[in-house]
């Protein structure tokens, strides 16, 4: 009788599954020393004695620098392959991060002509907005996904929705508990290079640690360009010589739009289209990075009951509710990744920049007629289910219509759009929270109101016309793609 052998009992899991874990924890890893940031807003404001429209400069200009970056990081992503460029970026992040620790309180003054900046602000701008978001563009997700999708063509969406959980599992966990870390480590602080380390100093050097040791090793280590080059098929399909008789082999198809230089797609629709919702997600999700947790303190009372706990530290509680609202984007992503590969992937999109408007409604209206609580509750499921869910689906989206010969690129390009939103929208909610009488009421009011036309652009492309999912003809090998579309 003849016998199956044990490669054939057990096939080996497909080495694309290994890419979308390795994205999922460099996410998760990372995640927290920049969405975090709105933690340490109320901390370092008192020490330094910045104000908001300060601290909003900072994060600002962090996104805008991340966004102008991100191109260029593609770039080198699509000729230098993502273990060197993860690797260096991740390690120069987490060092970078873990020097924040030792920014001191200083009282000189830098006349830059226009402006006079104090020292110890123009130190934390240089480290975090210059060096911090220039090396997060290096390990974007944006990159990571223009990495997975070339590892899956029929689970796409799938694969792109479960890398990008890590960032949200990541706030899930993380941000609460360095909140926590905080309170607990003003009793009892860290000594180190002779420096007495204490609440938010010690949280930003435990998280630098982590990208350092953990998040870079694991990059350089899993991390690998394409299927073929080691000599596997998308979605780890057989061989055409090792299929049953009679298969027809799978052919990666293209779209109306499949381009080898990324400045051609500035001539056709859908990069406008894309990059214009993006512009709305950028303003919505970068203004919640930097000013959720201080308008959340700034609504609830000192002792917070909820459910059957009760919070003396606001402060604590609003991490938690960003941190819920961060780990529900798990599930959002992983239902839109399922619900992409079997709809139409903009209507999806559409979708989920409809829910985040009315999650904006909740938060700014709630809190107004006498119930903040719950307006901080509905936000949080209801932007949860989709803040990250747009990221899997626009990369996805951008990968049908111009295939993989720039792809890093220009999803670097769709990117900056949304990162130019992040930084308008967080420094004009600085300034407006000054001149409202220190209320978000207007800028959260607005952004929530930007999503509309957000939702109107996605719905609008024309996916089924552009698409290489719906398109029947084989596109060329990647081989014959210009000198300067090498993937490594």
């Amino acid at each position: 009788m003849a016998t199956k052998s044990a490669a054939q009992v057990t096939a080996p899991l497909y080495f694309g599954w290994y890419i979308v874990a390795t994205c999922f924890f460099v996410s998760f890893l990372s995640m927290p020393g920049r969405q975090g940031f709105g933690l340490f807003v109320t901390e370092m404001e008192p020490t330094f004695g910045w104000d908001r429209s300060d601290i909003s400069w900072v994060g600002s200009v962090g996104f805008l620098i991340n966004g102008a970056m991100q191109p260029i990081m593609g770039a080198l992503f699509d000729r230098y392959g993502p273990r060197m460029v993860f690797g260096f970026g991740l390690a120069i992040m987490g060092l970078a991060i873990m020097s924040l620790a030792f920014i001191m309180d200083l009282e000189h003054m830098v006349n830059l002509g226009v402006v006079t900046v104090p020292l110890d602000l123009l130190w934390f701008i240089l480290v975090f907005s210059v060096v911090i978001n220039t090396c997060l563009s290096a390990a974007s997700i944006t990159n990571m996904l223009a990495l997975v999708v070339r590892w899956f063509r029929r689970k796409r969406s799938k694969a792109t929705g479960l890398a990008a959980a890590g960032t949200s599992i990541g706030g899930l966990l993380m941000i609460p508990f360095a909140a926590y870390l905080m309170g607990v480590i003003n009793d009892s602080p860290l000594n180190l290079f002779g420096m007495e380390l204490v609440g938010w100093r010690t949280v930003w050097f435990l998280l630098g640690t982590m990208v350092v040791f953990l998040a870079a090793p694991l990059a350089v280590f899993f991390l690998r360009p394409s299927p073929d080059a080691m000599g596997l098929n998308s979605d780890g399909d057989p061989n055409p010589e090792d299929a049953p008789a009679g298969t027809v082999p799978p052919q990666r198809q293209s779209g109306l739009y499949e381009v080898d230089s990324w400045r051609k797609c500035f001539k056709t629709p859908p990069m406008w289209q894309l990059s214009g919702a993006y512009v709305v997600c950028g303003i919505t999700t970068g203004l919640l990075s930097i000013h959720f947790i201080p308008y959340a303190e700034d609504i609830l009372p000192e002792t917070v009951n909820f459910l059957w706990m009760s919070f003396d530290d606001k402060k604590v509680f609003a991490a938690l509710m960003f941190g819920m609202m961060t780990g529900l984007n798990a599930a959002g992503v992983i239902i839109t990744g399922f619900m992409g590969d079997r709809m139409r992937r903009k209507n999806v999109l559409s979708i989920v920049y409809a829910t985040r408007g009315v999650a904006f409604m909740c938060l700014v209206f709630l809190p107004v007629l006498g119930y903040p609580m719950l307006g901080l509750v509905a936000f949080a499921m209801l932007s949860g289910m989709s803040w990250v869910a747009s990221v899997p689906l626009t990369s996805t989206l951008t990968a049908d219509v111009y295939g993989f010969r720039a792809l890093g690129t220009i999803s670097g390009w769709v990117f900056f759009s949304h990162q130019i939103g992040s930084f308008f929208s967080i420094q004009l909610a600085g300034y407006a929270y000054e001149w409202f009488d220190n209320s978000y009421f207007w800028p959260f009011l607005i952004a929530g109101l930007t999503l509309i036309p957000a939702a109107i652009a996605a719905y609008s492309i024309k996916e089924h016309h552009y698409s290489s999912r719906y398109n029947s003809q084989p596109t060329p090998q990647l081989a014959t793609a210009g000198a300067g579309a090498r993937l490594y």
